[in-house]
């Protein structure tokens, strides 16, 4: 230290590129948290969620992976399309893995249906507050769980191959706010 000049004075005299270094830290930790939640909501796509269940399989050596296709999505826009009242009765069906009657003609697992011989798996999420890994493990969670047909498909088990389609749509939760769910449907074929 120079005569006179104490560690102190140093410092003081270089305040304002202490002040740059440290407005680069937040500014560079508020951009990191800007990227993180732009990724919830309506900005997360079909494909990201592709993407993060076909890394979360590879990670848990399912060896399934996950391939979208327009027919899954049509049928995850026609249950979208169901009533507030339908949704929720959707919902409280899924948490016992089964479905209303109205559902299982949307999705064609009733006798005679065009997925009465596939694996069907149907689920909801949040999107709000939750970017494209959080809707994904939601998912992942509810399609290994077990198809909802699966009791119709004794003695087979469900292709590698899953196809997928997902769907967007708004309702109200039970304390009166509007927020945003994703609906995904997943089939595969049936194998002897």
């Amino acid at each position: 230290v120079k005569a006179g000049k104490t560690p102190f004075t140093l410092w003081r005299n270089q305040p304002m590129k202490m002040l740059k270094k440290l407005l680069a830290v937040v500014l560079t930790g508020a951009m990191a948290l800007t990227l993180l939640t732009a990724c919830g909501g309506n900005a997360v796509t079909e494909k990201d969620i592709v993407d993060a269940m076909n890394d979360m399989a590879k990670a848990t050596e399912e060896g399934v992976t996950f391939t979208p296709r327009a027919k899954e999505r049509e049928l995850a826009k026609a249950i979208a399309a169901l009533s507030d009242e339908e949704l929720k009765e959707l919902e409280e069906y899924l948490k016992n893995s089964s479905l209303p009657k109205k559902a299982e003609e949307i999705l064609g697992i009733n006798a005679g249906g065009a997925n009465a011989n596939n694996f069907v798996w149907c689920g909801v999420t949040y999107t709000d507050g939750f970017g494209v890994s959080g809707q994904a493990i939601q998912f992942m969670t509810q399609v290994f769980d077990g198809a909802l047909n699966i009791d119709k498909l004794k003695g087979k088990k469900p292709a590698d191959t899953r196809y997928m389609g997902t769907a967007l749509y708004k309702t109200v939760d039970k304390n009166g706010k509007q927020v945003t769910k994703r609906i995904i449907v997943v089939t595969a074929e049936a194998l002897d």
